[in-house]
């Protein structure tokens, strides 16, 4: 692991501009044009750190980050491999569409709790970064319990008893 890199520092920003973006919705929860844009700017801003690295990858380079040792030997720390990489262009990409898509489709439905939606999105695409860059298993094992459970209220957002907390429960097991 090489530690702190300038494309090491990229896999850094990778997973806290999602993060970032999810604290700039819940600070802009009253208004929601200013929440939206927000959104959108992250996703913006993580398409295009994560396609940075596209370069850089069909050249060879293999960025590393480690940030600490969760136990002997086995550290907290992330690689961008080709597959990871694609995983997070494709994920980053799709969070734009995503995005767009969903203020219009809750803003259209007056859905309730939209800054919770989100915020809770912003996480999950956090946690898919953290396991399209995850450089062993305990990290990648973190970052999928953190995506299963950001992802459970997405699913079961709509609140109806029946088939959105039944449909959450399967995604879950």
């Amino acid at each position: 692991m090489t530690g702190f890199d300038s494309h090491g520092m990229l896999l850094g920003m990778i997973l806290l501009i999602p993060l970032l973006g999810a604290v700039l919705v819940g600070m802009a929860s009253r208004w929601p044009n200013l929440r939206e844009t927000g959104s959108v700017l992250a996703a913006l801003a993580l398409t295009f750190a994560v396609w940075s690295l596209l370069p850089g990858a069909l050249a060879g380079e293999r960025p590393e980050l480690a940030l600490f040792e969760i136990l002997p030997n086995v550290p907290f720390a992330f690689k961008a491999e080709p597959l990871g990489l694609l995983f997070a262009a494709l994920a980053s990409l799709l969070w734009v569409v995503s995005t767009i898509y969903s203020m219009g489709y809750m803003r259209g439905n007056n859905e309730a709790h939209q800054t919770r939606f989100f915020m809770l999105f912003a996480v999950a695409l956090f946690a898919a970064m953290g396991v399209a860059f995850s450089a062993n298993l305990l990290t990648l094992f973190i970052f999928y319990e953190v995506l299963t459970v950001s992802t459970y209220p997405l699913v079961t957002h709509k609140g109806d008893e029946g088939p959105c907390v039944r449909a959450g429960c399967i995604s879950v097991s």
